[in-house]
């Protein structure tokens, strides 16, 4: 089968916010989009690679769904569609391997009081000059690289931090009128406070894709500056979620349901019991998003004494792979996906074979989504294109083609292109993506 996809008009439409429902799409599909609510309610806890603007899965959920429908997004990273759903009265389930991502999402999603909020404010803004008082030395985690990541002052005063929230949920445990639930929701919205400070106080630079130190980038941190900036972003997101406290409390549909063990190419989910299906995965050869957040999977305690590289095997699209099993050419069902490797096995085979398993696993998750949704119900997917070893990877297609194969039975029903801006991270100029696909599927 023979899939092209064109953008129809190169000079975008530019979209400014809400991206309105009568919009029509099949007409101008190469739009850019102008975010106003990156930051809204919770959508700013926390910085996480390649993210989605809210206004886009705000406009799908609320184009293919209606109220209470469940929608799904099998690699849900940050949770901006689960928000999005849960905000359109919609129930949400979200499924990552990635530990991090799983635990920011819940944050985003789970509202916490305000007035145990304003408590816990004070309270830990005493703990800690407690601590800074003390002659007690904090107790500092070991990892790999640790003295180099980190000054010592600032280890120092991360482990205050760190310890301070453990003592105020112990403190709070003897209170009998806070359930379990509500302490541990309490815990993971601090630790996460706590994790978004991790990078921007290390020696790394803050805005590249991989946990690196850069010769030519000098970090101005000075003793307190670890605590001060903590204390601004606790500030800052204690507001934020006591707005979305307040929204959370009007919805009628609000579940969200964050798969602990199920998998994008393995879904722990019912057949045809979802009525929309969108995710953006990973881009192929992009982020590496262990290594990305590696910093803060060790303070965070999520790696549990395991190598990184063990955890990163698990991964859509990993780069951790063997010598054995790269050293053959590797071909598919699909045109597009064999052209692309037989091209780039020539220059590298490793890179090859890391492509092939990339797009395979995205077959299985074309398969997985296609078992789960309801007849005639849709999978949006937003997917970048990029260059790896001076080839251009045009995964939109390459998906396009699997999906409407026989091995998983997909029809296309629309697609645009939206431009990219304003994303934290910075890609190498070779492999940046110019902007994203959005492929809408509909399950026949």
């Amino acid at each position: 089968m023979s899939i092209s996809l064109i953008v129809k008009n190169f000079e975008p439409v530019r979209l400014e916010g809400r991206v309105p429902l009568e919009f029509d799409f099949q007409n101008k599909n190469n739009i850019l989009i102008i975010s106003k609510d990156q930051s809204f309610l919770t959508h700013g806890v926390h910085k996480f690679p390649a993210k989605f603007f809210p206004e886009l899965p705000r406009y799908l959920v609320t184009k293919y769904s209606k109220v209470g429908d469940v929608i799904l997004d099998p690699m849900c990273g940050s949770g901006t569609v689960l928000l999005e759903s849960i905000l359109q009265n919609r129930h949400a389930i979200g499924v990552d391997i990635d530990p991090i991502a799983k635990l920011i999402s819940k944050v985003k999603t789970t509202p916490i009081e305000p007035l145990l909020l304003d408590k816990i404010r004070n309270a830990i803004f005493h703990l800690i000059d407690i601590q800074l008082k003390s002659r007690k030395k904090p107790e500092i985690p070991e990892f790999n690289y640790r003295d180099k990541w980190f000054k010592f002052f600032v280890l120092e005063e991360l482990a205050i931090i760190k310890q301070s929230i453990n003592d105020l949920i112990n403190k709070l445990k003897s209170n009998e009128n806070y359930s379990e639930k509500k302490l541990h929701d309490l815990k993971d919205f601090l630790m996460i406070v706590f994790s978004s400070i991790i990078r921007t106080v290390s020696n790394a630079d803050p805005h590249c894709t991989r946990t690196v130190i850069r010769k030519k980038l000098v970090k101005k941190i000075s003793s307190l500056d670890t605590i001060n900036k903590f204390f601004f972003n606790l500030d800052k997101q204690i507001e934020c979620m006591k707005e979305f406290y307040r929204v959370y409390n009007k919805l009628y549909y609000k579940i969200v349901d964050i798969r602990k063990n199920s998998d994008a190419r393995n879904l722990d989910i019912k057949d045809n019991s979802v009525d929309l299906v969108i995710t953006s995965p990973p881009y192929a050869n992009a982020v590496d998003y262990p290594r990305t957040h590696q910093l803060e999977l060790y303070w965070l305690d999520l790696i549990n004494g395991d190598p990184l590289s063990k955890l990163k095997r698990n991964y859509i699209g990993t780069e951790t792979v063997f010598s054995y099993e790269y050293n053959q050419l590797y071909q598919s069902d699909y045109s597009k996906l064999n052209w692309l490797v037989r091209k780039i096995h020539q220059e590298d085979p490793r890179r090859a074979y890391i492509l092939f398993n990339f797009f395979k696993d995205m077959e299985k998750n074309l398969q997985e989504v296609f078992r789960v949704l309801k007849p005639s119900a849709k999978y949006c997917v937003v997917i970048g294109n990029n260059t790896v070893r001076g080839t251009y990877v045009k995964s939109h297609e390459i998906i396009t083609q699997m999906a409407l194969s026989s091995n998983v039975g997909f029809k296309l029903d629309n697609y645009f292109h939206s431009g990219l801006i304003n994303h934290y991270i910075k890609i190498p100029r070779k492999e940046r993506m110019s902007g994203e696909w959005i492929l809408i599927f509909k399950k026949s």
